[in-house]
């Protein structure tokens, strides 16, 4: 694993007190692969996201766990021993990527920037760098001397993945990079973004809500529902044989061309109040399956087998509690 969340912990300090936005999530990034995270928004995504690389709000803090990058705790690393991380061993794609760049600077100047400040590259081995960073993610070098506002939302977006790119990191974390495009430029810029990961042999975090993207574009997926990792594992076994009712619920909810079914079934109710976490499974308001113990008792992270990881009560139960997620009276509460 190039990256182990061992389970991590996170608080925000709130008017209203303190608010627990990520509670005891674990997962692993293997090395080379692409994961999702995937689930609704508020569930701490983006939250465990920005531990990886320090770049948390103010009011927030790490109370317990781990973040282990390619054997170094990087959660007990002062902002001294973190910093040569960024951008050289671990880069960020934040969310509304296409708007994070300089709307007064050339776009080539902001990666000039990145090659010289932090990658110790002179003026003319950064200028060779740009034309090839431009190269790599489909965009013409001649664009290099145009400002932001004169590229389209998809050649900001591949000029942002250039600037991750920029200085050959391990880890490139990616927080909903597609969410503001069109669905045919998100596929055009998936695609560069998958291509690039598999011939650069880089490992991934992409942050996203769209389970379709996780599926189109990841090895792995962890899907998360109110600060906590409740399944992990390969995205296609995840996705088919689910064991949490959550992640039944999330693939009922989104349309499915080869399928018959034509109503889509959302999943009824909204998550919990971090600021007050359920005593037992933070899912089970909302579960149609939930038992007295799901209310009473959270359930651990178990191994379901083939490295797929689910945090339910009723695991052994999968295979009826897939078939009647499929119907949707199991999800209507009247």
């Amino acid at each position: 694993m190039i990256l182990s969340i061992e389970d991590l912990k996170i608080q925000y300090r709130t008017d209203r007190g303190i608010t627990q936005a990520v509670d005891g999530a674990t997962f692993g990034v293997p090395e080379g692969q692409a994961v999702g995270l995937v689930g609704e928004s508020g569930c701490g995504k983006t939250t465990v996201a920005r531990a990886i690389n320090g770049v948390m709000a103010k009011n927030a803090s790490i109370v317990g766990g781990k973040v282990i990058f390619d054997g170094q705790d990087v959660t007990a690393a002062s902002p001294a021993e973190r910093e040569p991380l960024l951008w050289r061993r671990i880069a960020f794609i934040p969310q509304s990527a296409m708007n994070s760049l300089d709307p007064v600077y050339r776009v080539e100047k902001q990666i000039e920037e990145i090659l010289i400040d932090r990658g110790g590259y002179d003026k003319n081995r950064s200028r060779a760098r740009a034309v090839e960073l431009f190269e790599m993610v489909g965009l013409d070098a001649k664009r290099l001397r145009d400002y932001p506002h004169q590229f389209s939302g998809g050649m900001r977006q591949r000029a942002a993945i250039a600037l991750a790119l920029a200085l050959n990191p391990t880890l490139v974390i990616a927080d909903e990079p597609v969410t503001a495009l069109d669905v045919i430029v998100q596929r055009q810029v998936l695609d560069t973004f998958r291509d690039l990961q598999s011939r650069l042999k880089i490992s991934v975090i992409l942050v996203t809500h769209d389970i379709s993207v996780v599926a189109y574009t990841c090895d792995q997926v962890v899907v998360m529902y109110a600060g906590v990792a409740v399944e992990s594992g390969p995205t296609g076994q995840v996705l088919t044989k689910p064991f949490h009712p959550y992640t039944m619920g999330l693939y009922h909810a989104f349309p499915d061309l080869h399928s018959s079914r034509g109503e889509l079934t959302p999943i009824e109710g909204s998550p919990p109040d971090l600021m007050f976490p359920p005593k037992g499974c933070p899912f089970a308001e909302r579960c149609p399956f939930a038992l007295d113990k799901c209310h009473a008792e959270r359930p651990p992270l178990e191994d379901a087998g083939g490295n797929h990881y689910a945090a339910c009560w009723r695991i052994s139960d999968a295979v009826e509690l897939r078939r009647q997620a499929g119907e949707v009276s199991t999800w209507q509460r009247s």
